[in-house]
């Protein structure tokens, strides 16, 4: 390579002579970024923090099942600026930056390190495109597979795990970004969204406007909502009126409808079911008020997510998928996931199962109380399989070593177990998930959690390769 100075003089008599043809000095001028070689950048690029963390992702055999985009494989259209590895370098980026979309690609523009990190090299351009983050996830949502994706982290991750015959299992809520739903705030968001349109069609099709009277159905819900108290009994009353409010509003558009006047994009034709469905769950709720409901809706923008009930003290109730999570050796894989909830503890056989497809024989198992059903226990029997959980009958010949087994069992579960679920939730994005539908929640929280691992595994190895050196 040749010395400063003699590359310094290299670029001015380039830019000389441009100046002598007329020519704009800038054309065609290389930085110095892209004079470098790949050489060169790539050694410093992996003693970074990113670089460590790229290290640890297996960006090839993930992408190996994706198939690009379409204008990447017919090469029509404007070229696309990531491929597929490049895609998924992108969620990673996100939970471990904690950026915003367009943040990610501001910084993305000016960092070379997060260019490497995506397989790019912008040099002089930018990247004008603020929703490239959220058009990859969407992207990467319609072929997410976890199974096939953990089990390539897996077979990446298992040379620089030690303790793989350990495995503890338990469950978390991950909240999604909904306001906080109560039985009126969705009954008056139906009425409003449902009489919106009645008004926009009338308009359209410059017919009359129904006979509803809105204003002071609005002003009745302004009353009640500025009452410092609210009684059951006012409650009950006002939610009666905002259901026979919203009957008329959904009368109104069965007529428009039968004369074809109404016309409703997709969108809006899964939110006019949404409200139909919430409209009958409404009433049967307040003709039996103490009767449990099936599949209850709690949010008009995201119909899927279900109440689970938790029982803690600053939650009772969490809005949001529940996940059930194995954890070996610090690292933690998705053994299921749900947005209804479940009962973890009838998992056991299967977490284990789990647990020996990835890593072989399982011999040492932690879990809280909820797994010890007599079912449980005489399935990790057979197994041979050694638990926590507090021994019925007789101590047998080595109660010591056995108690301190499930001692030391029940302080890493305590620990270490529950100490990720907060690590995660704090510092990769997995307190509120922001996404705005079913299968790109799900991307979220998967990349949230390889993430973290990700980062784990990242130091293990840059740790296994310096003793290496050592020896």
């Amino acid at each position: 390579m040749p010395k400063n100075g003699h590359f310094r003089g290299c670029l001015l008599y380039v830019a000389m002579q441009k100046y002598d043809q007329n020519q704009p000095c800038q054309d065609r001028v290389l930085t110095l970024f892209e004079q470098l070689d790949d050489r060169l950048l790539m050694p410093a690029f992996l003693q970074t923090d990113l670089g460590r963390l790229y290290r640890a992702i297996p960006f090839k055999t993930l992408a190996a099942n994706i198939p690009p985009p379409r204008g990447k494989q017919s090469g029509l259209g404007r070229k696309a600026w990531l491929s597929v590895e490049g895609g998924i370098a992108l969620q990673v980026l996100k939970h471990y930056t904690r950026l915003s979309d367009e943040q990610i690609i501001h910084r993305l523009n000016a960092d070379w390190s997060m260019q490497m990190f995506c397989g790019i090299r912008l040099g002089a351009k930018r990247i004008k495109d603020l929703n490239l983050v959220s058009s990859w996830r969407v992207y990467l949502s319609r072929y997410l597979d976890i199974d096939h994706l953990q089990t390539q982290f897996v077979s990446h991750w298992k040379p620089f795990m030690e303790y793989t015959h350990v495995g503890m299992a338990d469950a978390t809520a991950y909240e999604s970004r909904i306001t906080h739903p109560t039985d009126v705030k969705l009954l008056w968001e139906s009425c409003c969204w449902a009489y919106e349109r009645i008004l926009e069609t009338c308009k359209r099709h410059k017919i009359r406007r129904p006979r509803i009277n809105f204003k002071g159905q609005k002003q009745r819900h302004l009353s009640y909502q500025k009452r410092r108290k609210r009684s059951r009994r006012k409650e009950h009353r006002h939610r009666k009126s905002l259901l026979h409010f919203l009957y008329r509003l959904l009368q109104r558009f069965e007529q428009l409808e039968e004369g074809n006047l109404i016309t409703l994009t997709p969108k809006e034709k899964e939110r006019l079911k949404t409200i139909r469905t919430l409209f009958y769950q409404q009433k049967f709720h307040l003709l039996h008020p103490g009767k449990r409901i099936e599949d209850r809706i709690v949010s008009l923008h995201k119909p899927y997510v279900r109440p689970i009930i938790r029982g803690k003290e600053a939650k009772a109730v969490e809005f949001g998928p529940k996940a059930h999570l194995l954890q070996v050796d610090g690292i933690n894989f998705i053994e299921y996931l749900s947005y209804d909830a479940f009962n973890e503890g009838t998992r056991l056989k299967l977490t284990i199962w789990k647990h020996e497809q990835y890593f072989g024989r399982c011999y040492q198992f932690g879990a809280d109380q909820i797994y010890a059903t007599n079912e449980n226990r005489k399935y990790c029997s057979k197994k041979g399989i050694a638990t926590c959980f507090v021994r019925k009958g007789r101590q047998g010949e080595y109660s010591d070593q056995a108690t301190a087994m499930r001692r030391e069992l029940g302080k890493q579960r305590g620990t270490v177990l529950e100490g990720s679920f907060g690590n995660e939730k704090n510092h990769y994005l997995l307190d509120k998930i922001k996404a705005r539908n079913q299968q790109t929640e799900m991307l979220w929280i998967f990349f949230g959690i390889m993430t973290a691992n990700a980062v784990q595994m990242g130091k293990r190895m840059a740790l296994s390769k310096k003793m290496r050196k050592v020896a």
